[in-house]
């Protein structure tokens, strides 16, 4: 059987018709349909308990991503429906497209839980585990032990795919970085050592800017040389880099995060940096942004004339020669890249890296 909820939910969608080659799909490997959103009928008991636990939210932002509905957290995923739908750098509470992807995510909770209550579901198969369409049913497969396999790839299918098992009780799409640690302590001497040696050799390749495959989405190595280059500025001040994530893309894919979004963590340091005029602050977008979203990175720093905007394609090289007296980002690679260097990077939230402390991982905004 097949799941479907519709993400972006455009004109076209909304007609089941939308959907008509997929099924042809679905039924070329005997696949029939389970749940489909085109036939969900809203009653008024629905609409009316929707509405009073939007109501509870009081309008704040950090109150909906830890919205959980019958004990299970989905304010998360709301949140970055809302973002990815509408390519908003943030979520306006105020704002009824808010308020409708709400409603749907109450009521694919509530159909998808009728449907595991009525049949003996014994695997799901999502594209993702994120967004209200995928991480909702993949959260309760996960409760009722439902196994969640899912295909797991770099560079759009095209780079280490293979086939990932989900953690049951961290339900993403993450290696299990969380064990990492504890992974590595249960191999033999001789596995240590041969692990540590493949690492020097992977990161010292990747800091000599040549092409690195276990980054398939970086065509080309941010540390090239050939890559732009900056002026050092004034050469008194210490510098403070801040690498934004972008800012639409499933923010809440890792298991916390101070920030409700990656728009709020820069805005906060931003408005730091106002009153830290001892520092030479910079900010330098990811090198895959898109042209038509750089825009938003720029439109905020018109209120932060004491932040230079360096160009996407800045040099990690260049950066590294500013000597910073620290980086800033929420769960990016660099965390343990600049850490190579012996420079200090701040982690805002979870990440790949959070069982070791060679970068350093926040716990609230005032620590």
């Amino acid at each position: 059987k097949y799941f479907y909820f519709d993400l972006y939910q455009g004109r076209q969608s909304k007609s089941h018709l939308f959907i008509a080659k997929l099924k042809k799909i679905y039924q070329s490997f005997n696949v029939v349909k389970g749940i489909s959103e085109y036939d969900f009928k809203y009653t008024n008991d629905d609409n009316e308990k929707y509405e009073n636990a939007f109501k509870k939210l009081k309008f704040r932002n950090d109150n909906l991503v830890e919205y959980k509905y019958k004990n299970f957290l989905i304010g998360d995923l709301i949140y970055d429906t809302y973002q990815r739908i509408h390519y908003s750098p943030t979520v306006d509470m105020q704002d009824k497209a808010l308020k409708k992807i709400f409603y749907r995510a109450h009521k694919i909770f509530d159909e998808v839980e009728n449907y595991f209550n009525n049949n003996d579901v014994k695997c799901v198969i999502p594209s993702h585990v994120c967004y209200i369409n995928y991480g909702i049913i993949s959260k309760i497969a996960s409760k009722n032990k439902i196994p969640i396999i899912k295909i797991w790839a770099k560079n759009r299918g095209n780079s280490l795919y293979r086939l990932l098992k989900i953690n049951e009780k961290v339900v993403n799409e993450e290696p299990p970085y969380y064990n990492y640690k504890k992974t590595f302590l249960k191999f033999n001497n001789v596995q240590k050592k041969r692990a540590l040696s493949i690492g020097k050799k992977i990161i010292k390749k990747r800091v000599s800017g040549f092409y690195d495959e276990n980054l398939p989405y970086m065509p080309k190595s941010s540390f090239n040389r050939e890559l732009k280059k900056i002026d050092i500025g004034e050469k008194l001040k210490k510098k403070i880099i801040l690498f934004p994530h972008c800012y639409f893309d499933n923010p809440h894919r890792y298991r916390h995060m101070i920030f409700a979004d990656f728009y709020r963590q820069m805005k906060f340091f931003l408005d730091y940096s106002k009153n830290n005029d001892d520092y030479e602050w910079y900010y330098k977008p990811h090198p895959n942004e898109l042209k038509s979203e750089l825009g938003v990175h720029k439109k905020l720093l018109k209120d932060y004339p004491n932040v230079k905007l360096l160009d996407k394609d800045t040099s990690h090289k260049s950066i590294i020669n500013l000597n910073p007296a620290c980086v800033i980002t929420n769960h990016g690679t660099l965390a343990h890249e600049y850490a190579f260097y012996k420079i200090p990077v701040i982690n805002t939230g979870d990440n790949p890296h959070i069982n070791y402390n060679f970068s350093l991982h926040l716990k609230s905004k005032r620590e």
